[in-house]
């Protein structure tokens, strides 16, 4: 989706075998050991918030590197970030956590904040760092405290 957005065709994941080679492992190994994995629930956590992590930093270098403005580039992340989650959600027959009042997209938001207003002060991988740690840090701690986004009522 964030390649279409920019222009990018085709998009990343066609032309890079690596990518669908992952996918397929990975797809494998979660239908294989998937009673196994049900007792991981909590690594598969920290690992779901590591990853919205770092997808969604490499959805903002992406408009960077098309030069788009900063607020687009953390709209891009934060589609990145969490696409795969809203995926992995409906092929479980889950309501995905994005749609709940769970804080998920908010870390994104935040940390692609952190990460433009960091950048150009120290060196990439130290903005890099802080952005992913920030998001992982922020949605875990979320989830512990129970902290959600507040309900529209009627």
């Amino acid at each position: 989706i964030r390649d279409m957005l920019i222009g990018v065709t085709p998009v990343t994941w066609m032309t890079d075998n690596a990518t669908i080679i992952v996918i397929f492992i990975s797809a494998a190994a979660a239908i294989l050991f998937r009673t196994r994995l049900a007792r991981l629930r909590r690594t598969l956590f920290f690992l779901d918030a590591l990853g919205l992590g770092i997808f969604t930093i490499i959805g903002i270098q992406k408009g960077t590197t098309a030069n788009l403005s900063p607020g687009v580039c953390v709209a891009l992340g934060t589609i990145t970030g969490c696409f795969g989650g809203v995926v992995r959600d409906i092929l479980l027959n889950r309501i995905p956590t994005l749609f709940l009042k769970e804080l998920y997209a908010t870390p994104c938001i935040i940390g692609g904040i952190i990460y433009f207003l960091l950048g150009g002060r120290t060196s990439a991988g130290l903005v890099q760092g802080c952005a992913i740690t920030s998001i992982c840090v922020l949605r875990i701690v979320a989830y512990k405290k129970n902290w959600t986004l507040p309900s529209m009522s009627r």
